[in-house]
């Protein structure tokens, strides 16, 4: 029990930074297919994620230290199938007629490792049933292959790190493993009728991916921001290489990449920059969508929320190097401008969350939202042609 409760700890201290790691392919991922990310689709990935770091842990620890493992002399496989059971039979002494050596034989170590080795998978074979749809052949296959890549990781000694397995490669292991993964299975009919089926869930994200929330423009903003950073970060060093007068020439790149990326792009891409178009978003205007607007919009958003702040910094800094205000002054300065900052930032959350036009947006009378609606409506349309059918 000791090394299961060792195992189960290692993975959920590592579970926090693999989820780190996997967080934003995941919200990206979500954003582009359904538009929104789901509260239960979440929960049922992350949980999915932490029992297979949880399982692949039961698997190779604990780690052994080299010397111990190159003295090992033991078996490195074994391919008898059901050796389980006749270990069962010798070493418990259990008997079928005598039903007092039933209780007696659950304690016997045989019995809950195999026992260990089915229950191992059968959350496995719940997930692939549940969430993601697949059929009793699929599972059979899928449990498999996963129980032979932690057979091969033990008879491989951890991927050759090891000079030998420090674990035996058990074509029993494989047997029961696999029967865990069909048990699993079988008995997920059990939260497909209490949760929601992964086709309410969709239909639910698709829903929710027709409004533009906070956290979309947000991602959407990064993305384009990042592709935009990178062009300009090739642009700066080739410019500061290769160039004498490189601050000219990059700021000629600066002007004119922006102009082509924030406003001739989305133009020629009817309204779209390359993240609204891969988050299915979209420019709108009560009047109509021109470079003008859209020029109007990236600047008067920028200027806010961007150089207004920042730009009040740097003069407090400038002016306090400059000599020209106290210390006391300056640092009075920088808190009052922290602090509007700040407001204005909490302002512009809260009209996001009540969905009112923030003051750039009224100035360029343009807006962004959602062509997730068209798949909305295909979706709609394909169930109920399936209804009809």
């Amino acid at each position: 029990m000791e090394t299961f409760s060792y195992a189960i700890k290692v993975a959920l201290l590592a579970f926090p930074l693999v989820a780190l790691l996997f967080t934003i392919p995941y919200i990206i991922h979500q954003y582009h297919k359904y538009g929104s990310v789901s509260s239960y689709r979440t929960i049922i990935i992350y949980s999915f994620l932490l029992y297979m770091i949880t399982a692949y842990f039961l698997v190779i620890l604990p780690l052994p230290s080299m010397e111990s493992v190159s003295k090992m002399t033991t078996p490195s496989y074994n391919l008898i199938p059901f050796q389980f059971i006749s270990e069962i039979f010798s070493d418990s002494g259990l008997i079928i007629s005598d039903f007092a050596t039933y209780f007696p034989t659950l304690k016997n170590p045989v019995v809950y490792e195999s026992l260990f080795n089915v229950l191992l998978t059968v959350p496995f074979g719940i997930y692939l049933h549940y969430y993601f749809e697949f059929s009793f052949k699929k599972t059979l296959f899928a449990s498999f292959c996963l129980t032979l890549f932690f057979e091969l990781t033990q008879l491989t000694g951890l991927y050759f790190i090891y000079p030998r397995s420090y674990r035996v490669f058990d074509v029993d292991d494989l047997i029961l493993n696999t029967l865990g993964g069909v048990i699993g299975y079988i008995i997920a009919f059990i939260p497909l009728k209490l949760l929601p089926t992964r086709k309410e869930i969709d239909e639910n994200s698709l829903e929710k991916g027709a409004r533009v929330g906070f956290l979309k423009r947000v991602v959407s903003f990064t993305i384009d921001f990042m592709i935009y950073g990178a062009f300009l970060f090739v642009a700066l060093y080739l410019t500061h290489h290769y160039l004498e007068d490189w601050v000219s020439v990059f700021s000629v790149i600066f002007i004119l990449w922006s102009l082509l990326y924030y406003v001739f792009t989305p133009c020629l891409l009817k309204g779209k920059t390359l993240s609204m178009k891969f988050f299915h978003l979209e420019f709108t205007s009560s009047k109509k969508v021109t470079w003008l607007r859209i020029f109007a919009y990236y600047f008067w958003m920028i200027a806010f929320y961007i150089i207004l702040p920042f730009g009040l910094t740097f003069l407090g800094y400038y002016l306090y190097y400059k000599q020209y205000i106290t210390r006391v002054f300056f640092e009075y300065f920088i808190i009052v401008v922290g602090a509007l900052t700040l407001m204005m930032y909490l302002i512009a959350l809260l009209k996001r969350i009540f969905r009112m036009p923030l003051i750039f947006e009224k100035i360029s009378h343009i807006e962004i939202i959602s062509s997730i609606q068209v798949l909305v409506e295909e979706s709609t349309k394909e169930n109920s042609d399936k209804n009809l059918s």
